[in-house]
């Protein structure tokens, strides 16, 4: 199989799983127990938690385990929300109309339950949020702005510093949604610009239900799961030792990877493009052409079914896919691209190609024939049926 679905989840890196299996054998210690197994499980854990942090180039009190990205989210936006409501320090929060649904569905929770105002901002065609459009949209009663570092389906890149610095202006927390980011890209700039930030384990090549939220010191946040004193009272629940360790890990070797990966990526990826765009002919790129993820590659191929597309393709041994993958075997087209103004038809059209470390410049050459093939194929039969409406009128 060529695997080209790397931003909704990738293979598990071999030093993660090998790191991991000590702790799901003989390492199973609790780490809030006092005797040697559960000492050494609370070591491992806090070893994972200072990676992060050095990642991040933040405090170990400032990160916060989850079990992935979706909690995280959730954490950081009703946690915020709430505090500042019971606080009366307003119930408005701001967001993009890009964000991921574990962002939109916990808005969509707080407005229709908890009585949030939600503001959406629009986005330009490239899918980013203009920091003008943020500063008129801010009021006295926003309690929170949640803008994401890097978009999911069409890997565009946010200015979250400026963005981050105009929130702060006017004394608003700022949340960014880090999932695809993280292990990516470099993040010290954007860590020292937010107030929370959240993270994921399998989208770097660790262990799935693993993730943390970073939540800057003196920054006021109500606890989230209750019961134990597990994570400074914040988030009780014995930890997922093991998968702690895996997500410590695959946050060490991305970042002593960072730069070489993602200029291999990169090269890649623009390969990749290139030898379509030869093939096929009106292939157009959604997302920004140069402010983007150095692994993403998001195309529309009009007259094409991205489902169709999908599924031969799969046939073929190659994994694609049409954008969020929450919202795979939805019928409706993607959010984003409809907010940066691709049509129901383009929407439906695109399919994204992520490539990750085990890809390489044959599997770009191989994927790029059989794509170009079912494309050929896929429109040769829209050409020959609207052939056949025509003459039979």
């Amino acid at each position: 199989m060529i695997y080209l679905d790397h931003a909704a989840t990738t293979p598990l890196r071999p030093e993660v799983l090998e790191g991991m299996l000590p702790y799901l054998r003989q390492g199973y210690g609790n780490p809030s127990a006092m005797y040697a197994a559960g000492r050494e499980a609370k070591r491992a854990v806090t070893a994972a938690r200072e990676i992060i942090a050095q990642s991040l180039s933040l405090h170990p009190d400032e990160i916060y385990f989850t079990s992935g990205g979706t909690e995280s989210d959730n954490w950081a936006l009703v946690g915020a929300f709430e505090l500042a409501k019971a606080e009366g320090r307003g119930t408005r929060i701001v967001a993009s109309a890009v964000e991921h649904h574990a962002v939109l569905e916990t808005l969509r929770y707080l407005e229709e339950v908890r009585g949030a105002s939600v503001c959406l901002l629009p986005v330009d065609g490239d899918g980013v949020v203009h920091p003008r459009v943020l500063s008129e949209a801010l009021r006295e009663d926003c309690c929170l702005v949640s803008i994401m570092t890097a978009n999911n389906e069409v890997g565009s890149l946010q200015p979250i510093a400026a963005l981050a610095d105009i929130a702060h202006r006017r004394n608003v927390l700022f949340h960014t949604d880090a999932v695809q980011a993280y292990g990516h890209m470099p993040m010290g700039d954007i860590a020292a610009s937010v107030d929370l930030l959240s993270g994921s384990g399998h989208k770097l090549g660790g262990p799935k239900g693993t993730g943390f939220l970073v939540i800057r010191r003196g920054v006021p946040m109500r606890a989230f799961f209750h019961g134990g004193a597990q994570e400074k009272r914040r988030r009780a629940g014995t930890e997922n030792v093991a998968g702690i360790v895996g997500l410590g890990i695959a946050a060490a070797v991305a970042q002593r990877d960072l730069e070489a990966e993602t200029e291999r990526e990169a090269r890649l990826r623009d390969q990749l493009y290139h030898q379509l765009q030869e093939a096929i002919p009106h292939v157009m790129l959604n997302g920004s052409r140069d402010q983007r993820l150095a692994n993403n590659l998001n195309l529309c191929f009009p007259g094409v079914s991205a489902e169709t597309l999908l599924i031969l393709l799969d046939q073929r041994g190659i994994a694609a896919g049409a954008g969020a993958a929450c919202a795979s075997g939805a019928l409706e087209p993607s959010h984003v691209l409809r907010a940066m103004g691709r049509s129901v038809e383009e929407a439906r059209s695109s399919v994204r190609l992520t490539v990750g470390p085990d890809n390489t410049e044959e599997e770009m050459k191989d994927a790029a024939e059989q794509i170009a093939e079912v494309v050929r194929h896929l429109r040769k039969g829209v050409t020959d049926r609207i052939s056949a409406e025509k003459e039979a009128t």
